[in-house]
């Protein structure tokens, strides 16, 4: 009994008043309890992003397996087309000019330009609605045959996963020549020797001895007028359309697919 009285008297007692509030002073200012709200928003965050991540995962993984319905192999069926030209019968400066107008990098990317897709990307949040750039000339190729009727967010994603299994299957020229021989060049012609002939009594096929061969400066106007067909007019060119004809060959010319005097004589023709 004792030993617990002596152990009992050697617990330090407060001496003073100002001890006693300066134990409280440490306990509730130097040893700050963290606050359940913050807390509670945090996890709330982390939840949400969580959310988020996984939505995008599924939406992504829906698409990839939609994507797959398209059969790839089908795109050969364009080459039954009775007006069908392969690029590699075709002038260099006339199949380049889609290149340099529609897709630049058309040689270097796999079907899928992440910085062509960032670009727009920015341009649709500054603007608040997707736009239509961003899409490669394999993508087009897939659109044009796939999902020409569809709404674009959807098929701009599915876009993408056909684009690469395109570029795995076929070569770059032969993309390129499913593209120029599947698209609308305005007045019924989807095919770009249907358009040379059309419009300008010209041939795109070097092996065709019967027609002139398009120059220089009728490729930069076919290859101008297939971003808004319904909007320009070959026969009657517009202000704008000029300048946009003007735009393109000044392309061809800085990525090398012309030389400066085909680029003269392209806009002296051109101004006439």
């Amino acid at each position: 009994m004792g030993l617990f009285k002596n152990k009992k008297r050697d617990i330090p007692q407060p001496n003073s008043q100002e001890e006693v509030q300066y134990r409280r002073y440490q306990h509730y200012y130097q040893e700050p309890v963290q606050p359940r709200k913050r807390k509670r928003v945090s996890k709330l965050f982390g939840f949400i992003t969580i959310l988020i991540i996984l939505i995008i995962a599924f939406y992504l993984a829906v698409m990839y397996m939609w994507s797959r319905t398209s059969d790839v192999d089908e795109l050969v069926k364009i080459e039954d087309k009775p007006a069908y030209v392969h690029v590699e019968d075709m002038p260099d400066y006339t199949k380049n000019a889609f290149v340099a107008v529609e897709d630049k990098r058309y040689y270097d990317h796999e079907g899928i330009d992440l910085r062509g897709v960032s670009r727009a990307l920015a341009v649709s949040l500054k603007n608040g609605e997707l736009t239509q750039g961003g899409s490669t000339i394999t993508q087009q190729v897939v659109k044009n045959y796939f999902y020409s009727n569809e709404s674009q967010l959807t098929r701009k994603v599915k876009e993408m996963f056909v684009a690469k299994r395109v570029e795995d299957k076929y070569s770059k020229n032969d993309i390129l020549s499913y593209y120029v021989n599947n698209i609308y060049f305005g007045e019924n012609n989807y095919t770009i020797e249907e358009a040379a002939n059309y419009y300008f009594g010209a041939t795109v096929n070097k092996n065709n001895q019967n027609l002139p061969q398009v120059s220089v400066l009728q490729s930069a106007i076919l290859a101008s007028v297939v971003n808004a067909p319904s909007n320009f007019d070959i026969n009657d060119i517009s202000d704008s359309y000029m300048t946009r004809i003007k735009t393109t060959l000044e392309k061809m010319k800085q990525q090398n697919y012309i030389s400066d005097s085909e680029y003269t004589q392209a806009i002296n023709e051109l101004n006439q």
